[in-house]
Parts: C-alpha cells; structure tokens; sequence
C-alpha cells in the first residue's frame, strides 16, 4: 500500500499553489516591481514558511511515516496545514520571477529549466546570460534539494531546512526595503 491521501496533498498543493499565485499576482495592480512590494511579497512568503516551520517543530504535523501505510484509514489531515502555506508561498515566488522578467528561471521546478537548456540554440555562445541564470538556477535547487534532505534526515529534523528557508526569504524582503534606488541622470 502507498500513501491513500496522496491525491488529497496533491489537490490542497495545487490549489494553495493557484491561489499564492493569484494573491501575488495582484500586487501589478500597484507596483509591482517598487521595493516596497516587493520587500512586503518576500516578507509575507518567509511568513509563510515560518507558519510551516513551527507547525513541523512543535510536532502539530507528524513526522512522515515513510511509503507504507498501515492502515487506509490512517490520513492526518494535519499534515496538509504546512503543505498549504509552503504551497501558497511558491505561488509568490514564481509570480515575483516573472514579474522582475526571470522566465528563464523557474523558481518551483525543474523540468522546464532543462528543457530550456537543452532546447538553446545559443547553449555554447559565450555570452548567454539566459543560459548561464538556467544553469545557476539547476545548481542552486540541486544543492538547496540535497541540503535540505541530508538536514532532515540529521537529528535536526525538517523544520530546520523551513526555518533556513525562512531565514533567506527575510534577507531578501531586507534587502529589497534597504537596496538604494537607481538615480536618473539629468541633463
């Protein structure tokens, strides 16, 4: 037996994930690229994933309990809690790529970045800031993936890997409120 509620994850994942995107999408109403909104959208998706964090850390979600399921009838629906909020976070982070013009660099997975790269007709030109933001984007989701698995499986525990992912997306709301816009050159 696998996991029974697998489909009802998936559908809570997908829909929060919807939803994030559509919340975040709004900020174009406003400025979307200010700092401000930008430093407010970081700001509430670190939220996002402390809500997560805690709720992993204070054992209200259990641990996962592997492949099998004893029981069918075993579905917690307390671990659809974090998944929601880390889910709806996503949705602002994709949003907030294509907003600052990053297509190239899928924020969420990784499917489409290799095709990307495999389809590049210019893959081995010497300038290729496209490529090259592709290729950071693979290394950084491959490290950040194998950091945070090795970290939950340490005594640490997973809500270690959430509070530093946390932990980035405060640095980057701080750095968006504190960077100095760019002066325009008067003539």
């Amino acid at each position: 037996m696998t996991h029974p509620d697998g489909w009802l994850k998936s559908l809570v994942s997908i829909t929060c994930f919807v939803c994030g995107c559509f919340c975040f999408a709004s900020t174009r109403l406003i400025k979307p690229k200010a700092r401000g909104t930008l430093a407010t959208s970081f700001f509430l998706q670190g939220i996002c994933i402390v809500i997560a964090a805690a709720l992993v850390q204070a054992h209200v979600v259990p641990e996962p309990k592997g492949l099998i399921v004893p029981n069918e009838l075993d579905v917690n629906l307390m671990e659809l809690l974090p998944l929601g909020f880390l889910a709806f976070q996503s949705g602002g982070q994709i949003v907030t790529s294509r907003l600052l013009g990053f297509n190239e660099v899928p924020t969420t997975v990784l499917t489409s970045v290799y095709c990307d790269l495999a389809s590049d007709p210019k893959i081995l030109a010497r300038d290729n800031v496209k490529r090259n933001r592709r290729v950071g984007a693979v290394l950084a989701i491959l490290i950040g993936g194998i950091a945070g698995g090795w970290i939950s499986r340490s005594s640490a525990g997973m809500s270690v890997s959430l509070w530093i992912a946390a932990a980035i997306k405060f640095t980057i709301a701080v750095s968006w409120s504190l960077w100095k816009p760019k002066t325009e050159i008067q003539l």
